[in-house]
């Protein structure tokens, strides 16, 4: 096959840095193709550089529904590709655009009827982390996704700009890092600001050799700003582009986050993580590698997936539940190990 498709609409960062394995696994199997790749504009300046895509097809979905379609439809079927490998976990129209493009070979998992779309698909398995998700779809071409490690594609350009912004922050090239994250794309999947106020402050009294950085993307500075003026933490909130965060969270020691994309970010540049987890499950979602750990709590409506938390007694129980106290525990326990292990 010298021409594949690959369609991922997630448009979520996590997304992306999970689909890595399964790109690399059609990279390697197919070294000589051209291999594009169907996705969001949100994530489409992250994957223009990616090490296993060649060209990247924007979906915008911005001018109707039946416009948007007919002209991916058109512009598919002109690429003349010999395969559409859907990795989008349930969407019908990521598997219907390569079937009205009359791709030869389509293949993908069976969910919501549209296994007729594909000419081979394979039922799908939420109890599996999404890597593997990902990764099952490609024994239908029988490509084996081993190993299964992830990667991020930052450079030393990226890593550059974080020294000189660290060293603008007055932070030397051996002084010990930890980073905290705080925001993610859903509300429900937050831990209050209030929370991370106060491990910071423990921390920072704890050890203190360690300096905190606090992590986030531009629409995340609310939250950065919501922070006291006196908490002594280094506020890099929408200051970095993705692939600098990539490069900051590779600086640090330990990443301290919520189910987020950059929870996936640490895990690529292999920081260790301690993750947070409220309505989403950690099966699928955790941190992937060696080296993390996760931190959640056995409320009976979790995992739950709702971007809206619907409980009347007691709002975001699953993550309230989570006291600095015991995050602080796993903290000091980690930053010891690593201590230990340099």
């Amino acid at each position: 096959m010298q021409n594949i498709l690959v369609c991922q609409t997630g448009g979520w960062i996590g997304d992306m840095v999970l689909l890595t394995p399964a790109l690399r696994a059609l990279k390697n199997a197919y070294p000589e193709s051209n291999l594009s790749l169907l996705l969001r504009p949100l994530v489409a300046d992250l994957m223009a550089t990616h090490p296993y895509v060649d060209t990247c097809i924007v979906d915008p979905k911005n001018r109707g529904r039946y416009r948007s379609l007919t002209g991916l439809v058109r512009r598919i079927h002109g690429a003349a590709f010999d395969a559409a490998v859907v990795l989008h976990p349930t969407s019908l129209r990521n598997a219907l655009l390569p079937f009205l493009a009359r791709v030869p070979i389509r293949v993908g998992t069976n969910v919501s009827g549209r296994g007729m779309l594909l000419t081979a698909s394979c039922e799908d398995d939420t109890s599996v982390h999404e890597v593997h998700r990902y990764l099952r779809v490609l024994r239908l071409l029988t490509i084996d996704g081993s190993p299964d490690f992830l990667e991020f594609w930052h450079t030393d350009a990226d890593r550059d700009a974080i020294q000189d912004l660290l060293h603008a922050e007055g932070v030397s090239s051996t002084d010990r890092l930890i980073a905290f994250n705080l925001g993610t794309t859903w509300r429900t999947k937050r831990w209050a600001i209030a929370n991370f106020v106060e491990v910071i402050d423990r921390i920072a009294r704890r050890t203190p050799d360690t300096s905190v950085v606090l992590t986030g993307s531009l629409a995340e500075t609310e939250l950065a700003a919501a922070l006291p003026a006196s908490l002594p933490a280094i506020n890099l909130v929408g200051k970095t582009s993705i692939l600098q965060l990539g490069a900051l969270l590779e600086r640090c020691e330990i990443c301290l986050t919520c189910d987020s994309g950059s929870m996936h970010i640490a895990a690529a540049v292999g920081t260790p993580t301690i993750a947070l987890f409220g309505p989403t499950d950690p099966v699928r979602h955790k941190p992937y590698g060696a080296g993390h750990t996760i931190i959640e709590k056995p409320v009976v409506c979790r995992p739950c997936y709702k971007r809206t938390c619907h409980r009347q007694d007691a709002l975001h129980l699953c993550l309230t539940e989570i006291a600095p106290a015991e995050v602080v525990k796993v903290l000091e326990l980690k930053l010891h190990r690593e201590a230990s292990a340099a």
